[in-house]
């Protein structure tokens, strides 16, 4: 694995870490939240779109999306701040920008 890789994993890793972090300091505050998660990913596209992104992150909106109202109208869990359908409206864009980074930190390993 080339050196530029193993800066690109760690830049991932590093907008995964202020995403977490954001999301455990603004949790109660939906539209807030909501904002961040999208900046935080329009500022990554921005800097450092790859080829197929948005397609990982609208999946990943709609595959977290639904697995979060099927467990959430069955009582598999539950969320102290939803706004939406039973989940917090920042939700969603957590788990597309999530999702992008998964495939953006396991692809290196899967090309070599």
């Amino acid at each position: 694995m080339k050196n530029v890789v193993n800066y690109d994993i760690l830049r991932e890793l590093l907008i995964f870490a202020i995403a977490l972090l954001l999301a455990v300091m603004f949790w109660q505050n939906n539209i807030l939240l909501t904002f961040l998660m999208i900046l935080i990913y329009g500022a990554r596209q921005f800097k450092w779109s790859a080829k197929g992104d948005n397609i990982i992150y609208v999946s990943g909106i709609i595959l977290g999306c639904t697995a979060e109202f099927i467990g959430t109208h069955l009582g598999v869990w539950t969320y102290s701040a939803p706004l939406f359908m039973n989940i917090p409206l920042w939700l969603p864009f957590a788990w597309g920008l999530v999702s992008v980074i998964i495939i953006r930190v396991s692809l290196p390993f899967i090309e070599e």
